[in-house]
């Protein structure tokens, strides 16, 4: 399960630089560019029961100062491991930072790598400490893509037919790219899924596989609010709602590599589109996975070349048509 960082900095070109190296490393990174975006995220996180492992806090920051910042953090979210980074230590009374009771402290220059060892040192030794989450307690279904590639003797048919039987399974569809297949899972806890990953790579006509595990974004009141109601309004215009089952003839999976910090201005746009039948926010190689439909291919090819592509945050697009396994 990936470990979620909250990383604090107001450099963007060291903010990118540690969200790809965290994120190689195995950790789910939200970048905030101050403390203002950072209390934010927290207590969003809270209000949407999602877990914090750690919080990485420059203490050179445009808007709170980051000492204050981490008093603020640790007075109203107690259980969270704290790493303080700076390249400004001389500036700083050495008792004063001793004063805070961080958990780790590292000065800049450092690397992705480096971060990634101080931040499982620290996470080793709060094991048994609860992360920060809310008291609601639900529980739920937890989803997964599982992105397959076949070994080139698999007979594809037989191959789909056997993905397609197993427990638990959502969706599979075959499609076109480097990816043969396309999974969607789900199960009552993430070690169910994981579970189902491994058997899944264990087959003999498995190649490699991509573990991508769909979650909530975390938005603000006010983007919540409209993505609700604007859906409601649609639900009331077409009462069955968009679902697969009515998809268009023409279908594909996007996979995008979107900016962090821009999920909350493009996830709503694009949930809201209309060759979107959803939209999922994901962890992983991944951080949006978009099923569309159309009447016809080219009405997908200019929604991603005229409208995606042209978003700003947008860093990748790659599609994957579906193909019916009756035609193959």
């Amino acid at each position: 399960m990936n470990r979620r960082i909250l990383f604090i900095d107001d450099e963007a070109s060291l903010r990118r630089t540690m969200f790809l190296g965290l994120n190689q490393a195995g950790y789910d990174v939200e970048p905030c560019e101050n403390g203002l975006t950072a209390l934010k995220k927290l207590d969003s996180y809270v209000k949407n029961n999602v877990h914090l492992d750690a919080a990485v806090i420059d203490i050179q920051l445009p808007d709170i100062d980051g000492i204050k910042l981490v008093k603020i953090i640790k007075h109203k979210y107690p259980g969270i491991p704290l790493i303080m980074i700076t390249g400004y230590a001389d500036r700083y009374h050495t008792e004063e930072i001793r004063g805070l009771n961080v958990n780790a402290f590292l000065e800049k220059p450092f690397t992705a790598d480096e971060l990634a060892e101080t931040i499982v040192k620290v996470l080793e030794k709060e094991k048994g400490v609860e992360p920060v989450k809310s008291g609601l307690g639900e529980s739920r279904n937890e989803s997964a893509y599982f992105l397959v590639r076949l070994t080139e003797d698999a007979d594809i048919f037989e191959s789909y037919k056997v993905l397609y039987d197993l427990p638990n399974i959502l969706y599979t569809d075959t499609t076109k790219g480097d990816y043969d297949i396309f999974i969607l899972a789900q199960a009552p806890s993430l070690e169910k899924l994981e579970e189902m990953g491994e058997n899944i790579k264990k087959m003999p006509f498995i190649k490699s596989m991509d573990y991508m595990k769909v979650e909530q974004p975390v938005l603000s009141e006010n983007v919540a609010s409209i993505i609700s109601v604007a859906e409601e309004a649609l639900q009331k215009e077409a009462p069955a709602g968009k679902t697969r089952a009515q998809a268009q003839r023409i279908s594909s999976y996007l996979l995008m590599e979107v900016e962090r910090e821009r999920i909350e201005d493009i996830y709503p746009v694009l949930k809201l589109n209309e060759f979107v039948v959803y939209c999922d926010y994901t962890v992983g190689k991944y951080n949006l996975v978009l099923f569309v439909s159309a009447n016809l291919f080219d009405q997908i090819d200019t929604f991603i070349h005229k409208t995606l592509v042209n978003m700003n945050g947008i860093l990748k697009v790659k599609e994957y048509p579906i193909v019916n396994i009756l035609q193959m």
